[in-house]
């Protein structure tokens, strides 16, 4: 996730915005790769299409990336682009690409050769042809994406696949997480005054139902204070709705039944929409603007000016950073849930995500597939997260347990993400189309946001859209996709039983 404009430090950005040996990997079964070693087979890769004459000496990849993302491709005073240029003789050339979605630059993008794609689109940019699935260069390559919990990806399966198929390499892990102030939860007159409220101490909300308790206390407008700090604007609702909604049943309450109907015109879904519209009265005026996603609601509680908020990784990072109006009074948790019986179900889902893909329009494939492998190596992917400029959260196992990474994004938000994997629902859909389903969702809510329906019409409408979405993309096609997508949905309910 990049950091939002509002909040660089000053400078921050200043630098980012200016043969024998292929069958040999061939015939070698896929490997899970130890730190360091995936970087070495890339390498040797390269050179040996270098001295077969497939590829030139002195070829350039040409790589599509959003501001925030470049500094931690290129490394801390462009070491990582230095240290690939120079063990393998390939040049990089980056260019910057709007902080949206991707498929509408990659539609358009003429030799590009590697990009970066949000989790939820792979489906919409693979039906569409617009990106390669990596499965052959993984096969011809003689690599495979490990998930051990070592040194492999994060939730591999969310963040690279698409059914079966390969689609991209993971670079970053966007999963949402709570942040909270700390020192106000642990003060005592506030704690008084809470207690003679609620009834109970201040603390790290388990439900959804304490979360608004707490940023309904916390809310002080007139002081310039909000409680809530969530985007309510139209593109990224569904990220603040779904976890929400996915809660009320376990091992999750599903978007579709089997037959592809939509199930949230139910209770379920009107009570997760009410959730979602109750924390409004607790924001800044003007947070279901038209645009007005975490570049307007971090920067507020960046400047210790909110009490909570809900973001990625990324956050504890800029929390962190000696510029940071809060940092040390910030706790990060995994989001709340709902009581399911005598059960806490607790959901979060992956936001954003930054991974890289390969645009079918691309005339470097081989290079640039080796090139991810390279830069997601255990070693190389440390590198990357590091760079103070660069906010690719943490996405392989040996980042959570890395001393310096735990430095810069503190051991408890470190293990709060580690805490949220297991209740981590995949990004969107999962369907082809998923644009089209998320924007209904987006306007619907939206639009509940901003008082022109109830959280009723809202989910009637938003369900009334996505039959005509499946019906027009093809209900047996899109009843294969959702029941491959659903297997990456958790299955573990937590065990606090406690009240």
């Amino acid at each position: 996730m990049p950091v939002p404009s509002a909040v660089a430090p000053r400078g921050l950005f200043s630098s980012v915005l200016v043969g024998l040996l292929t069958l040999t990997l061939a015939l070698l079964p896929a490997v899970s790769c130890l730190a360091g070693e995936q970087a070495e087979r890339a390498v040797a890769a390269v050179k040996q299409l270098i001295a077969s004459g497939k590829v030139r000496p002195g070829a350039v990849i040409r790589l599509n990336l959003k501001q925030g993302n470049i500094a931690a491709f290129m490394g801390r005073d462009n070491e990582l682009k230095d240290d690939w240029e120079r063990a393998t003789g390939i040049l990089l050339d980056t260019v910057v690409v709007p902080q949206l979605a991707s498929r509408d630059f990659i539609r358009k993008a003429r030799d590009v050769d590697i990009t970066i794609a949000r989790n939820h689109e792979y489906p919409d940019l693979l039906d569409e042809g617009l990106i390669e699935d990596l499965t052959p260069l993984l096969q011809k390559f003689g690599f495979s994406l490990p998930e051990d919990t070592a040194s492999g990806y994060i939730l591999l399966r969310q963040q690279a696949y698409l059914g079966d198929r390969v689609v991209a390499i993971p670079a970053d892990l966007d999963v949402q997480l709570i942040y909270l102030r700390k020192d106000l939860l642990e003060d005592p007159a506030e704690g008084r005054r809470f207690r003679n409220k609620y009834g109970r101490d201040p603390s790290v909300p388990r439900t959804w139902k304490e979360y608004t308790e707490l940023v309904s206390f916390f809310n002080r407008p007139q002081e310039g204070f909000y409680g809530a700090l969530e985007p309510r604007e139209r593109l990224t609702a569904w990220m603040y709705w779904f976890p929400r909604y996915a809660a009320f049943a376990a091992p999750g309450q599903y978007l579709f039944d089997e037959r592809m109907k939509p199930l949230i015109d139910s209770p379920a879904g009107v009570a997760a929409t009410e959730s979602w519209l109750a924390t409004i009265p607790f924001s800044p005026q003007e947070v279901s603007g038209e645009g007005k996603d975490y570049n307007y609601t971090l920067p507020y509680f960046l400047r210790g000016k909110g009490f909570s908020t809900l973001i990625t990784p990324a956050g504890a990072k800029i929390a962190n950073l000696e510029q940071s109006a809060i940092k040390g009074k910030v706790i990060a948790a995994p989001l709340p849930g709902r009581f399911v019986g005598d059960r806490l179900l607790r959901r979060s889902t992956i936001m954003y995500g930054n991974n890289l893909v390969l645009p079918r329009s691309g005339k470097n494939k081989e290079l640039a597939f080796l090139y991810a492998m390279w830069q997601t190596d255990p070693d190389n992917s440390i590198r990357s997260v590091l760079v103070s400029g660069g906010f690719a959260d943490p996405y392989r196992y040996n980042h959570l347990s890395n001393a310096e990474i735990r430095k810069v994004y503190s051991p408890q938000a470190l293990d709060a993400l580690r805490a949220a994997l297991p209740d981590t629902l995949p990004a969107g859909t999962g369907l082809p189309g998923d644009a089209e389903y998320l924007a209904a969702l987006g306007q619907q809510l939206w639009l509940a946001a901003t008082g022109s329906q109830s959280a009723g019409q809202a989910m009637a409408r938003t369900a009334g859209e996505w039959e005509a979405i499946t019906e027009r993309l093809g209900r047996e096609q899109q009843i294969a996709h959702w029941k491959s997508f659903r297997k990456n949905f958790p299955g573990v309910v937590s065990d606090n039983k406690s009240r």
